[in-house]
């Protein structure tokens, strides 16, 4: 059933099963009008709904409930919710949280409150580095793994002198880093870089400035209406006729449902997730669209993976504290229907396998929403470390 929470708040999601005590209550806390609405929101909240349902709708005797707000992407706004909703709501752990300064906020007002924060909507290598926490997950992306596949793999291609195109904060500076790191890694050569502003109306000038470089490829970090308005301008430009790969670092299917394939076609990226995958995969997406009207994002599928797992732990545990259960969450491994198999770092970054999948063509795509082909199953050791990040206070420990 719905009700309201706060005035932030979308509504909450009650599992009707019979059970003793107060709610065990799991916020998902996301962007619902913003520029990446469509691969998190209503659907993360979905995503979250789901894995309750899967889990039996109960925990230690208490009905789990879901309860929903719209960070408005301002971390001032995002900090209220979660202070309200650890103090007032009694919510035991807070799930997706996009947009990286709000993540690190919110990871360490869980720590200090000894809450759980399951981060599957924001990827800054901070939240795993200096900023880690022995309550916090980072469960889809990061800074470094979406570029190293789309390189790496590109790079058995011949494909060596790369471009970095990105917005100019500090995630997309960090992810340029993560271009430029790979590159080096792979014996390429970084050619060129150019950072715009959010919401710039027109990429001309900085795609002339790659053009001008005669790099192999293109690595872009914008996401949203800016990576869609990027490739859309690419496409114009004529630049993949002239031979350049295109890898667009934070592409959604939603985005190449907005521009459509003819213009999104040939374009590569990095995920965890891919609906059309196996069985599993589609059984999930099937009973996501029932509700939402399409398959799930990567985004999606991780806020649904890290509450199951979150779930099992506290069975598990026999407990709702956050450090003990944030614990054995560590120590069970992480298999579900979006995740079949992965591990948490002690520095709460979770290692896992990711795709590498190239954008369709119209006369490749069987369907609606049958936009990704896969082009290589990139195993985890070849994209991160078993070591954890140095940076982080807990790798000492």
């Amino acid at each position: 059933m719905a009700r309201p929470v706060v005035a932030a708040v979308v509504g909450s999601f009650l599992w009707g099963g019979l059970a003793l005590g107060e709610p065990l209550k799991i916020g998902v806390l996301t962007d619902m009008s913003g520029v990446i609405a469509d691969t998190v929101g209503r659907g993360s909240v979905i995503a979250a709904e789901l894995a309750v349902s899967d889990a039996g709708g109960t925990a230690l005797g208490r009905t789990i409930e879901i309860i929903s707000a719209d960070h408005q992407l301002k971390p001032d706004v995002g900090l209220t919710i979660a202070r309200r909703w650890f103090d007032e709501e009694h919510v035991e752990a807070i799930a997706d949280i996009p947009v990286s300064t709000i993540a690190l906020g919110i990871q360490n007002l869980a720590h200090t409150k000894g809450k759980i924060a399951l981060i599957s909507g924001s990827g800054t290598l901070d939240l795993y580095g200096k900023s880690c926490s022995p309550t916090g997950f980072v469960w889809t992306f990061d800074t470094s793994v979406l570029p190293r596949a789309p390189v790496l793999s590109a790079a058995e291609s011949g494909v060596k002198k790369w471009f970095a195109v990105g917005p100019d904060y500090s995630f997309g500076h960090q992810m340029e880093r993560g271009v430029a790191d790979a590159v080096k890694e792979t014996g390429g050569q970084l050619v060129g870089t150019r950072r715009a502003a959010i919401g710039t109306s027109d990429y001309a000038s900085l795609l002339l400035a790659a053009e001008e470089a005669r790099p192999d490829a293109i690595a872009s970090s914008f996401a949203g209406h800016d990576g869609v308005l990027l490739i859309e301008n690419a496409v114009e430009f004529g630049l993949l006729q002239k031979g350049i790969r295109i890898a667009g670092l934070m592409l959604f299917e939603s985005d190449v449902h907005s521009l459509g394939l003819d213009r999104m076609k040939g374009i590569y990226t990095t995920t965890a997730f891919y609906w059309d995958t196996d069985d599993n995969t589609r059984n999930f997406a099937k009973r996501f669209s029932e509700k939402t009207g399409r398959p799930p994002s990567a985004l999606q599928a991780g806020v649904y993976s890290s509450v199951t797992h979150y779930l099992k732990a506290v069975k598990a545990a026999g407990t709702t504290s956050g450090p003990e259960v944030a614990k054995k969450m560590h120590e069970l491994p992480i298999s579900d229907l979006t995740t079949p198999s992965a591990r948490i770092r002690a520095d709460g970054r979770v290692l896992r396998d990711m795709f590498l999948v190239q954008v369709k063509s119209p006369e490749e795509s069987k369907g609606p929403w049958d936009y990704f082909k896969v082009v290589r199953r990139m195993k985890v050791d070849e994209l991160m470390s078993e070591a954890p990040n140095p940076d982080c206070k807990l790798a000492s420990q």
